[in-house]
């Protein structure tokens, strides 16, 4: 194994790699996900309307780029321009769509070497906002904790055991980590939820996967939490799944979040000090129930079949008030 890194460090040694002497930086915000992000496509436009610099690191675009983090001048040099990051935010930025050349014990080292030098750039921004979030369990017992409903849930290798200690006639079933797997860069397999019965369930050991006893509701709502602002819609959908396999099929209108949905993502957000969060609620009898929070969670899909924009706006304007915000952010490093 220490071949691979071995050899990729002493490249480094090379004489044409030269360093820049105290050049001038500029403020930026610093923006890390993946090529296909059109939430941040849509963010970064509204944002150099107003003047403000943007840079973009895309985990599926990393080869030949440079990049020199310093932190003594809490500076960072991407794409041939030093910056002074005010904001970073690692949204869709995955190990697994890192690409690179050689053998397994190589790429993972260049995964994770890319990895460290995401959270150093967060690390010397002004302010950073990371895609993270407790666990779902955990996400439910803080939900349980601050008085907001939640569906009874259970990890399990053998869901079929749940129908017994649930005593219900329907389980919704997904995946205890991503909804997605990537086996290679670029390459993405879906896990999606289902709704079960148990005569349609067989019995029997396979991985560790969420369980839940499905919930009747006259309601499903989608809620961003964007800094203290909130922006709901409405989904209309025939099956757990339809978002990813049934898009076409997917109702979704803007609407005003009811007081108690409102109270209980403000309340959540704050527990779980989030910036920004994708919450998903039922409504059962005009009581919302909480099934998750995403850190990441996209909004154009939802923008786009309701043809309203307020989501990109908010978190235009979130980066925007935090990139102002920033100290120092006038007098540049020299």
């Amino acid at each position: 194994m220490a071949d691979g890194p071995t050899d990729f460090l002493s490249q480094l040694t090379s004489p044409d790699h030269t360093l820049d002497v105290r050049p001038r930086t500029e403020p930026a915000i610093v923006l890390l996900s993946r090529a296909c992000d059109a939430d941040l496509d849509a963010v970064e436009g509204l944002l150099a309307g107003v003047g403000i610099r943007t840079a973009r690191l895309n985990a599926d675009e990393l080869a030949d780029t440079c990049l020199t983090v310093d932190p003594h001048r809490r500076a960072a040099r991407l794409h041939g321009r030093w910056l002074t990051p005010t904001v970073t935010w690692i949204r869709h930025f995955a190990p697994a769509a890192i690409e690179g050349p050689g053998d397994p014990a190589r790429i993972a080292f260049l995964r994770e070497s890319w990895q460290a030098a995401a959270a150093s750039l967060a690390g010397v921004s002004r302010t950073s906002l990371l895609a993270s979030a407790p666990g779902p369990l955990a996400q439910l017992e803080f939900a349980r904790g601050h008085g907001v409903a939640v569906p009874r849930t259970m990890v399990t290798t053998d869901p079929y055991r749940a129908f017994a200690e649930f005593g219900c006639r329907r389980l919704v079933v997904k995946a205890a980590h991503r909804h997605f797997v990537e086996s290679e860069p670029g390459r993405l397999r879906g896990v999606f939820p289902v709704v079960v019965e148990q005569h349609t369930l067989s019995t029997g050991v396979g991985p560790p996967v969420i369980v839940q006893e499905y919930v009747e509701h006259e309601t499903e709502l989608r809620v961003y939490y964007v800094a203290g602002q909130l922006h709901a819609f409405r989904i209309d959908k025939g099956s757990a799944a339809a978002l990813w396999l049934a898009p076409d099929t997917v109702g979704v209108s803007a609407v005003t979040p009811p007081p108690s949905v409102a109270a209980a993502a403000t309340r959540l957000a704050a527990a779980m000090s989030l910036r920004y969060g994708a919450f998903d609620f039922l409504l059962r009898a005009g009581t919302p129930v909480f099934l998750e929070v995403n850190p990441d969670g996209d909004w154009r899909w939802a923008e786009r079949k309701s043809h309203t924009t307020p989501v990109t706006a908010a978190v235009a304007a979130m980066l925007a008030a935090l990139h102002r915000d920033a100290p120092d952010r006038q007098g540049c490093v020299q």
